[in-house]
């Protein structure tokens, strides 16, 4: 069959138009699913869908009507993060947030939780607090609790219904009828009294700190008393008693204070005559208690030091042996004591030493003190023998008669 030259090139151009129109077509809804595309990727985006995410709880007693998923947390103003899932069971409700791992780092680890709202009718946010004391940061997983959360407005809806509920309408209605009637032609009265309520409110403003300062001293007043309630209803009672003791035994007590009376009288009369001589006697007292009293250090650093000593001086004195322990050896004797040569001096100042009495380390030694306290003439040992020395009478009796 033969083929006419003009039926074929018709059938080619018709080809040609179907397919470019195929090709249109075709090129329209590439660039539709591109658009499509894009849109979803920049909700994707919008909504953070690739951002990193790192997961933290929250559990509060409630979250309110108005927390939904994809709610914003918020740190000191700023958005740290989204809420994932709401579950709520066993009276308390969960969230779990969704944290940018880049903001969370600084949120601290003890940081509190509360549920707020922008507005009465406002979407709730999750907040985190900032404490005092920040210690840590906020870790992926961790676990916090919430105490407060935002009254919405129809919890107080609610509570003002359930208040209206209990009201009697008799009742208020008669109530509200007798405070009319009470109030009837005393309006001016009752605006008087409102000004005068008025002015000694300012009166009574400035002296508010002193007021509260006082309740707070009466509060701790009060908590000492009761403190010491046992003591003083124990003085109480032993008042009481010893009352009803006085009440029995009252001519005891009155010869009692006949008798103080008595001595009182004769202790007066011995004080007055020998007021003289007590007053002579404390101030020759006087210089001795000085003394005693400037060297105290020095009597309770020997009375402590012989204590000390006691074992040592019974081992000596017949403590562990009977008899005594000595080391003795025989020396020359020195010369006869002469006036003015020998005559001691007595210059040492600084007041009582007790170095080494109390505190000595064995193998040590006290700081050797340097006093003006010597005779005259430096000691030196005897190395001969003198005849004829004085007897212990010429020492003790020189210069009477019948000594030389």
């Amino acid at each position: 069959m033969v083929v006419p030259i003009h039926d074929r090139s018709d059938r080619q151009t018709t080809a040609r138009t179907v397919w470019a129109a195929v090709q249109y077509k075709l090129a329209a809804l590439g660039m539709v699913l591109v658009i499509v595309l894009a849109v979803v990727f920049s909700l994707v985006m919008f909504f953070g869908g690739f951002a990193p995410k790192e997961p933290v709880s929250v559990v509060v007693p409630r979250s309110g009507l108005v927390m939904d998923p994809d709610a914003k947390v918020k740190f000191r103003g700023a958005e740290v993060g989204r809420v994932g899932k709401i579950e709520s069971g066993n009276g308390e409700v969960r969230l779990e947030l969704d944290m940018n791992p880049d903001l969370m780092r600084l949120v601290p680890g003890n940081a509190q939780v509360d549920i707020r709202s922008t507005t009465v009718f406002g979407a709730k946010y999750v907040n985190f607090l900032e404490p005092a004391q920040p210690a840590g940061r906020l870790q992926p997983g961790q676990v916090l609790r919430g105490e407060s959360v935002t009254v919405e407005f129809n919890t107080l809806f609610e509570r003002l219904t359930e208040v209206l509920n209990m009201v009697e309408p008799a009742k208020l209605n008669a109530t509200l009828t007798a405070l009319g009637t009470a109030l009837q032609g005393r309006g001016e009265r009752l605006g008087d009294l409102l000004v005068d309520a008025d002015r000694l409110l300012r009166e009574i403003n400035p002296s508010i700190p002193a007021l509260q300062h006082d309740f707070q001293a009466t509060a701790a007043v009060t908590n000492l008393y009761a403190d010491t309630a046992p003591d003083l209803l124990r003085t109480v009672d032993n008042v009481t008693a010893l009352s009803h003791t006085l009440t029995d035994n009252e001519q005891s007590f009155d010869a009692l204070l006949l008798d103080t009376i008595g001595l009182a009288d004769t202790t007066g009369a011995v004080l007055t005559e020998n007021e003289q001589n007590l007053a002579t006697a404390l101030d020759l007292l006087r210089p001795t208690t000085d003394l005693l009293n400037a060297y105290k250090p020095s009597l309770d650093c020997v009375i402590r030091g012989l204590a000390k000593a006691m074992p040592l001086a019974d081992d000596l004195m017949g403590g562990r042996n009977p008899g005594a322990s000595f080391n003795a050896s025989f020396m020359y004797g020195a010369e006869a004591y002469q006036y003015p040569n020998d005559l001691p001096t007595v210059n040492a100042t600084g007041g009582p030493r007790c170095a080494g009495v109390l505190d000595r380390v064995p193998g040590s030694h006290a700081d050797y003190v340097v006093t003006d306290t010597a005779e005259v003439n430096p000691f030196i040992p005897s190395t001969r023998i003198y005849q004829n020395h004085p007897t212990v009478f010429e020492f003790l009796f020189a210069g009477m008669p019948g000594m030389r």
